[in-house]
């Protein structure tokens, strides 16, 4: 027998089931807009196609078994609170669910536990400066060169999925050569006010975490880190003349995002104390919980997707491009 559901019940599953249902349409959108990109190519789809493929499935697999596991473990803990019999016989149906779901906050609940102690922000903290400085930038000036459509969508499909999924999904997008005719001048010699501005302020709200952790606004200040990475790569209008004039080079932004990402970096290493705790400290932190392992083993496959992205069978083309990017355009390094 079915018992009603109230409102707060319909309420948690309808934006339990919606957070799926988004995940699954970002996927079809990147995806479909990947195949397009590989198509309309003039060459066939090199080697490198299958690696940043198969990177991305290895990377979902691995932080999504870590997500199941920490939903599993909330779910478990719910229960464990609200008094319900560990012995139950009944099986997990869907009231049971829907009080777990009205009940928790599951978003939150995850971002304080991978918070928590400075040797778990060690590790959040490398996805998160990541994320709201360099990848912001490359996704917006590189998208724009290229013409990869949908751009806001790789970011929100990391933000719900993983930051290494949806780079490699990226960098699979970047991997067909773009058609000289429709090359456009590099967009990245300059970035607009819209972009320079939320990368500096989701640089504070990354530094305000540590600190906001056990105060009323932690939920707010991740909301609004996590809103403006999304709002720069939004089609958004055209500029006024007024904020034409106002933009940045991406030289000067990439510079500010190295310096407070490093000064952050050595606050974090100094206070968890990490340079003397030892890699199987580490290792155990990342092992400790299974929202910690997410974020950990997304912080570990993307680092190993960047790598193979400015790998050293191509450094010499990936270094001219980053110098490219970054306006040091200087005779006998790089030829205009």
């Amino acid at each position: 027998m079915v018992t009603s559901l109230s409102t707060e019940q319909l309420t948690g599953l309808v934006i339990f089931g919606s957070y799926f249902i988004g995940i699954l349409c970002l996927f079809v959108l990147v995806v479909q807009s990947i195949s397009e990109r590989h198509r309309e190519s003039a060459t066939s789809g090199p080697a490198s196609s299958w690696i940043y493929a198969g990177l991305a499935l290895a990377s979902f697999g691995y932080t999504w078994y870590y997500m199941i596991s920490f939903m599993q473990w909330s779910f478990m803990d719910y229960e464990r609170s609200a008094g319900v019999s560990k012995n139950a016989t009944e099986p997990i149906g869907l009231e049971r669910v829907a009080n777990w779901l009205r009940s928790t906050a599951l978003f939150e609940q995850a971002w304080t536990i991978v918070c928590d102690g400075p040797l778990r922000w060690w590790w959040s903290e490398q996805l998160c400066l990541f994320t709201v400085g360099f990848w912001t930038i490359f996704l917006q000036t590189k998208g724009k060169e290229h013409g990869v459509k949908h751009v806001w969508a790789y970011m929100l499909l990391g933000q719900l999925v993983a930051i290494s999924v949806a780079t490699n999904l990226f960098f699979l997008a970047l991997v067909p050569p773009v058609k000289e005719k429709k090359k456009k001048a590099s967009a990245a010699s300059s970035v607009p006010l819209v972009l320079w501005l939320s990368v500096l302020a989701s640089l504070a709200t990354v530094m305000l975490v540590p600190h906001s952790l056990w105060h009323d606004y932690f939920l707010s200040n991740l909301l609004v880190m996590h809103a403006l990475l999304v709002l720069p790569l939004l089609p958004l209008p055209a500029s006024s003349p007024r904020a034409v004039r106002l933009r940045m080079s991406a030289r000067t932004l990439y510079w500010l995002v190295a310096l407070l990402s490093a000064a952050a970096r050595v606050r974090t290493i100094t206070v968890s104390g990490s340079l003397t705790a030892g890699p199987g400290t580490l290792w155990a932190v990342l092992k400790s919980h299974p929202a910690q392992a997410s974020i950990g083993w997304d912080v570990v496959w993307t680092t190993i997707s960047v790598l193979i992205w400015v790998r050293p069978l191509s450094v010499k083309g990936q270094l001219m491009s980053i110098l490219s990017t970054a306006g040091w355009r200087h005779r006998g390094v790089i030829n205009k």
